[in-house]
């Protein structure tokens, strides 16, 4: 393939792509933006819900789509049908986690749903294959080698794949394997938080205009009437049951605007053992009574992204601090996962507490982000899974006991700003995301 062909232009090509144009003809992107995403996709033809359409090129859209007309940035939608010679991206969402989109427990993977000639363009360093589970962080210890032999079963170069997760230790992991087992052919992992987007879209949409002096004032005026914190929960995983068991262990639920939802799983049975291992009294009470917080959380499916999306601001503001209970927690998962929960307080310039993966300040941190050691006891963040519990809790004690509240959030302001700022942008500036999948792009077809 002559490196000329992929004619600097950042190229995604799908099975199906209904417009009003010949399906043979290339279209400008300010037509495609206005298109139904339903109308848009590959792997269509499976019916399999786990494949949909890509977080991260509906980021790309967006970011494309804010640009001027006169711009270094170049961006092409084609059909499967088209019979130009440029080089392109075969994008697709995968839902849930690595055993649905496998062969590892199905009968076939996504390698088996290739389309013949999208494999073969692969084959022969035309295109490249972006498999996008930006929305998950679920990880699984056999998926690289996994990755590696299906790139050998169907003759693809492994630099031919770009694999975007929610799993911010990803990149180190695969690089940790890789140069263990000797492979220089690797993967392009891209550590992905496009889920921050949507909830800078929600803040947009809103016209939400949060400023630390409005946010200053308010706390002042209402200090004896705050909360201690915020802790928004809605599915009943296990960090979330331990984390509510610990705040009660410490008599902290009384100061807490928590939510607890319905569901049976919230009161569950827990041996002598496993409460002594995560620190815990052996005679706790370990049920947990219904509380919700503001909102009704949603039941039906069809709000579901409704309830992700939103951004509860005045929870936030009737309290100091969020505890974030995130969708990872445990060792054995494997992932770091930063999910859409933590950029809601950003959003809103209230300081939090990460429930979640070991680390997940530090990567958080990584992305730029500041978080509010010397404020809070982050110390947790380097804790194994059984103290991280206790070691939260113990954090928003010390909280509790701080005289003046109002000066301690303001002497958080530049932390609190600087990441605000941060979280804006998003939405005028190419994150990393976008600028590694651009670079990948380039160097792959430029070889």
């Amino acid at each position: 393939m002559n490196a000329d062909n992929w004619d600097n232009k950042l190229t995604f090509r799908f099975e199906v792509l209904k417009t009003s144009y010949q399906d043979d003809v290339s279209i400008p992107l300010f037509d495609v933006i206005r298109l139904d995403r339903n109308n848009i996709g590959n792997f269509t033809q499976t019916g399999d819900t786990c494949f949909r359409f890509s977080q991260l090129v509906d980021q790309v859209f967006h970011y494309f789509d804010c640009l001027p007309e006169q711009s270094e940035y170049n961006l092409q939608i084609e059909s499967i049908k088209s019979e130009n010679d440029r080089c392109y991206i075969i994008p697709v969402a995968v839902a849930y986690q690595p055993n649905d989109w496998t062969d590892h427990i199905k009968e076939k993977s996504i390698f088996e749903y290739i389309n013949p000639v999208f494999l073969t363009d692969l084959q022969n360093k035309k295109s490249m294959l972006l498999i996008d589970q930006s929305v998950e962080g679920y990880h699984t210890a056999w998926l690289w080698e996994w990755f590696h032999k299906k790139c050998s079963l169907y003759n693809i170069n492994p630099q031919a794949i770009i694999y975007v997760t929610g799993d911010q230790s990803s990149l180190d992991n695969y690089e940790s394997w890789a140069n263990k087992n000797n492979v220089d052919a690797r993967i392009n992992i891209i550590p992905s938080t496009t889920l921050s987007f949507y909830i800078y879209k929600t803040y947009i949409s809103r016209k939400l205009d949060i400023t630390f002096d409005k946010l200053l004032t308010y706390k002042k005026e209402n200090s004896d009437n705050l909360y201690l914190y915020d802790c928004i929960n809605f599915r009943p995983r296990p960090q979330r049951i331990y984390n509510y068991l610990h705040l009660k262990n410490l008599r902290l639920l009384d100061y807490g605007n928590i939510s607890v939802g319905d569901h049976p799983n919230w009161s569950i049975n827990l041996s002598s053992q496993q409460l002594k291992k995560y620190r815990l009294p052996a005679d706790i009470d370990t049920r947990i009574p219904p509380k919700k917080i503001n909102q009704v959380n949603p039941t039906s499916s069809d709000r579901y992204w409704e309830f992700v999306e939103r951004i509860l601001d005045n929870v936030y503001q009737n309290s100091w601090v969020s505890i974030i209970t995130e969708s990872s927690y445990f060792k054995y998962e494997s992932s770091v996962f930063i999910s859409e929960k933590t950029f809601k307080p950003i959003s809103c310039m209230q300081p939090f507490i990460i429930v979640g993966s070991k680390n997940s300040l530090k990567y958080l941190r990584k992305l730029g982000y500041k978080t509010f050691d010397g404020f809070i006891d982050e110390s947790y963040d380097n804790l194994d899974d059984e103290d991280r519990f206790f070691a939260i809790a113990l954090a928003i004690q010390k909280i509790k006991n701080i005289e003046d509240k109002a000066a301690w959030y303001e002497s958080m302001r530049p932390i609190l700003e600087h990441n605000h700022k941060l979280f804006l942008s998003i939405g005028i500036a190419h994150s990393t995301d976008v600028n590694l999948l651009t670079k990948y792009y380039s160097n792959y077809f430029k070889k």
